[in-house]
């Protein structure tokens, strides 16, 4: 009897341990697949999309993604900073409507879009240190117009107080105001952490080809796989997908392969990471900085956003625009308002013909 119930017991743990061996051979099998799809989706994304710009070094094993539109000879050439997790991308629309009339520039900062990974914090004057690099590597020579939204914003800043020579005049769509932000507000300490927190599950299933899946299926295909996701996200869910469709929605339909690419990559969710880490570095850094002197800075403010009450912190030749029609993505929803006051401020930085005798010296700034 004894050893029946042992021959018993033998039987059902080799059952046991084959189902084990067979149910990881099956998980590792999926993991590889993933990971296969993964890698062989990015290269192919590298070879389709990655073709309207190029890729600049600027040392340390750095290399910015840069597109260019409008011949070099229409200057001043604006340039163009994204907010948060944001990539030149977010400025298509603006640089084809302005292509005949001025030279433009935007890129994906290190960690994000097409450029390499981050090497540095990602506070306003490290990123306004790579910006500079990148257009000297690139030869295109100053004076900028500098536009910068969120985020963005406080790099176009920090880059105008670091390089006034360089620096025509500023465009500063909604930017991030360090006083709503960590270490001056403990209550964004909790959105940053979930955030974080997020970032770094986003980063794990990009590995596997799980964030490919789910934005190949949002942005290029039914939404069948993705749509299923958020209604298992709840409602915090359902509201961020519904703000991000209805801004992405704005954008030019052909980029959405692009963005696809961009976030099923796991070095989006490094470099977004990395954005997220510097929170608090950036907000304290920019404060209270100095304000911007002898350069004309223009600030787009929402309409249900709070004005700002002390222009003179930005500089004496500070004015405020009230977009009455957006929300934080003034460029997306009111782009003829933004595209206006562009347009002003080269009417303006034409006008203002330099002296002869210290034209030499805009040549890249300080």
């Amino acid at each position: 009897m004894i050893l029946v119930i042992m021959i018993i017991i033998l039987g059902i743990a080799r059952t046991l341990f084959l189902a084990l061996v067979a149910a990881g051979a099956l998980i590792g099998l999926v993991l590889l697949s993933g990971y296969l799809y993964q890698f062989l989706g990015g290269l192919l994304d590298r070879i389709r999309l990655r073709t309207s710009g190029r890729l600049v070094s600027i040392g340390n094993r750095r290399r910015l993604y840069l597109v260019e539109k409008g011949p070099l000879t229409k200057r001043p050439t604006v340039v163009f900073e994204s907010g948060f997790g944001a990539t030149s991308l977010n400025w298509t629309h603006i640089q084809d409507a302005l292509a005949d009339q001025v030279h433009t520039v935007a890129y994906d900062r290190c960690g994000l879009g097409w450029s390499s990974p981050c090497r540095s914090q990602r506070t306003p004057a490290h990123v306004a240190a790579e910006l500079h690099a990148l257009l000297r590597a690139a030869g295109i020579q100053p004076p900028y117009i500098l536009v910068g939204h969120s985020f963005g914003g406080l790099v176009m800043q920090r880059f105008a107080l670091d390089y006034p020579t360089a620096t025509a005049a500023l465009l500063l769509i909604d930017p991030m105001r360090p006083i709503e932000w960590p270490p001056f507000n403990a209550a964004a300490d909790a959105r940053i952490a979930r955030a974080q927190r997020l970032t770094r599950i986003g980063s794990i299933c990009a590995r596997i080809g799980l964030t490919r899946l789910a934005a190949r299926s949002h942005f290029c295909r039914s939404a069948r796989l993705s749509g299923a996701l958020i209604r298992r996200a709840g409602k915090q869910g359902a509201y961020l997908a519904g703000r991000l469709d209805t801004e992405i929605g704005k954008m030019p339909a052909e980029i959405r392969p692009s963005i696809a690419a961009h976030w099923s990559a796991p070095r989006f969710y490094r470099g977004l990471l990395a954005h997220l880490r510097s929170v608090s570095a950036t907000a304290a850094a920019m404060y209270d900085p100095e304000p911007i002197r002898d350069t004309p800075v223009a600030i787009l403010t929402p309409a249900g956003a709070e004005p700002i009450a002390n222009l003179r912190q930005y500089g004496p030749q500070s004015r405020q625009i009230i977009a009455e029609q957006s929300l934080h993505w003034i460029h997306l929803d009111e782009p003829a308002l933004v595209i206006r006051t562009i347009l002003d401020l080269v009417d303006q930085t034409r006008s203002e013909t330099p002296d002869p005798r210290t034209a030499r010296t805009l040549a890249f700034g300080d």
